[in-house]
């Protein structure tokens, strides 16, 4: 009879060679020569940039200040005020996603104001992720922590510090990744919103809507429901064994403890106040291959007796126990 393992390895095997073919596998210690950052707003976003193009370009080491980083220049066909953002290379790693500091739920847990997030559209999901422990995959875990730390370094502003944004270093606990994804983005004024159409069985039956969305406080769905013509409604892009989206109900259950590839980007900017550089790993893909162990419940339940004895005493209970 086969075990677990034997049917779990050839899925971290197959995951693993896809990625690496695919380029940008954080396992691989190469994958830091084919990305650069770029400025985007008033912060910087990694892209791709593969090294045969940047040949002919100075490297001055990780440590890169942001002085040297300049933007993408403006394309020759698009308008004088007009510069397309950049976008961001998507990074990928195979990793466990950790039962502590899980915030990927439909709503972050998200209770009403307070002094973290003033209102609904404040709030981020997000989650760390950590070592697979499993092979072929464990032993790739250091190299993309090695990896994130090389980029990271690459872009750093001058007399800053780094602020504990990325990575998550707790006493006697392995260091883990945060990682988070964006609930709401507004929409843009430039394009039709095709929501307006005026069929208003579409939302009712829409299981991702404004509408049906689950809430840690249903109380909470009217504020919820004010950004429907201002913002969009981001469903985290997480996909089950079949490639099936996740339902937001079943965020907590299908994904806490669960090994998966993960896609994602890598932000920067800095806070002036405290001098410090913060990165953001933005979400851009999960798929599951392996699901969360279920533990069995340890705890004792009491057993209720088919017929009830009226009669029984406290002292026959213990002499029949």
């Amino acid at each position: 009879m086969s075990s677990a393992s034997d049917t779990i390895t050839p899925i971290l095997h197959g995951s693993h060679d896809h990625l690496l073919a695919m380029g940008l596998y954080l396992g691989d210690s190469t994958v830091a020569t084919n990305v650069q950052w770029v400025r985007e707003g008033r912060g910087h976003v990694l892209v791709y940039c593969p090294k045969k193009d940047t040949e002919e370009s100075t490297t001055e080491g990780n440590s890169t200040a942001l002085k040297n980083i300049s933007s993408n220049p403006t394309p020759t066909t698009a308008p004088a005020n007009f510069q397309a953002p950049p976008e961001g290379a998507e990074l990928s790693a195979i990793v466990r996603i950790e039962c502590e500091h899980f915030w990927l739920t439909s709503d972050g847990g998200y209770l009403g104001p307070n002094d973290i997030c003033k209102e609904i559209l404040d709030v981020k999901l997000t989650c760390t992720v950590g070592d697979p422990g499993m092979e072929p995959v464990h032993s790739d875990f250091p190299t993309v922590l090695d990896m994130l730390c090389v980029l990271t370094r690459q872009c750093v502003m001058p007399g800053y510090s780094a602020g504990p944004s990325l990575f998550i270093t707790e006493k006697n606990r392995p260091t883990c990744v945060k990682v988070r994804h964006r609930l709401f983005e507004p929409i843009d004024c430039g394009l039709d919103d095709d929501e307006d159409s005026g069929d208003e069985s579409a939302t009712t039956d829409d299981l991702y809507s404004f509408e049906n969305w689950p809430l840690t406080r249903e109380r909470n769905r009217a504020e919820l429901l004010r950004l429907k013509h201002s913002h969009i409604l981001q469903p985290v892009p997480a996909y089950d064994l079949n490639d099936d989206l996740l339902h937001p109900n079943t965020y907590c259950r299908c994904l806490r403890g669960a090994i998966m590839e993960i896609c994602f980007t890598l932000t920067h900017w800095s806070i002036a106040s405290t001098k410090r550089d913060v990165y953001g790993a933005i979400m851009k893909g999960i798929r599951i291959l392996v699901p969360p162990v279920v533990s069995p419940t340890t705890s004792k339940k009491r057993k209720l007796p088919l017929h009830l004895d009226i009669d029984e005493t406290p002292v026959k209970k213990a002499a029949l126990a």
